[in-house]
């Protein structure tokens, strides 16, 4: 053995430690990816909402719960004055069967009681774009503006499948139906101008899509994301 490989005796240690580390965590990194889409285009021709975008924020989070679970945070962080989102559409993974999910209410500013989820394979249209799996409808409550989802609220719910599931499962775009999109997501704000009565469907930009993935994922989150994009 050369006197170059003898100096480098010394590392191996280290690097058996590295890599025993590595395979304890590799459990934990497997499933561990957050998926944020930044809702922050008008598409429809209506009026923009007044803040900064991203007006609204969807964040899917797979590391809470075991590998059936998903954790969807909705967030209205951008909105202003009296804007609300009354609906918010999302897409599944074809392959799956929608009707084996099943939603959790975590917390939010809106109280589970005026919040109604429904889902069918293409079944809901955002005005001029095509058609989505899965709605969250927030209906403003006659006489209850401060029950809406409006400027600061936070929504949360933990999504549930019958086998595993990650936050790939809804990174899919929504059916031709002609118009705009598709989109990844869209939502409807209404509430919006100074007499608060007009309205805007905004979608997310593809290069807003975010994400943070776990150490054994990046490869793999990537090669994923291109292939639905294709």
């Amino acid at each position: 053995m050369n006197k170059k490989n003898k100096s480098l005796l010394w590392l191996f240690p280290y690097l058996s430690l590295l890599a025993l580390g590595f395979m304890m965590l590799w459990p934990l990194s497997a499933k561990a990816t957050i998926m944020t889409f930044e809702l922050g285009m008008e598409f429809s021709g209506g009026t923009p909402p007044e803040g900064t975008a991203p007006w609204i924020t969807a964040t899917f989070d797979d590391s809470f719960g075991g590998v059936d679970t998903v954790r969807l945070t909705m967030a209205a962080d951008n909105l202003t004055d009296n804007e609300f989102i009354s609906g918010w559409y999302f897409n599944f993974d074809p392959d799956l069967d929608l009707n084996q999910l099943g939603f959790s209410y975590i917390s939010g500013g809106v109280a589970e009681s005026n919040i109604t989820i429904n889902t069918g394979v293409n079944s809901f249209q955002a005005d001029g774009d095509g058609l989505y799996d899965i709605l969250f409808d927030f209906p403003p409550p006659p006489g209850q503006p401060g029950n809406r989802f409006t400027a600061g609220d936070t929504v949360v719910y933990d999504i549930t499948y019958t086998s595993a599931i990650d936050v790939s499962s809804f990174n899919f775009f929504s059916a031709p139906a002609g118009g705009h999109g598709p989109f990844v997501t869209a939502a409807h704000i209404q509430g919006i101008g100074p007499d608060d009565e007009d309205s805007g469907w905004v979608s997310v930009p593809d290069a807003s899509i975010m994400f943070l993935l776990g150490p054994s994922l990046i490869g793999l989150g990537i090669l994923g994301r291109r292939k639905k994009r294709k």
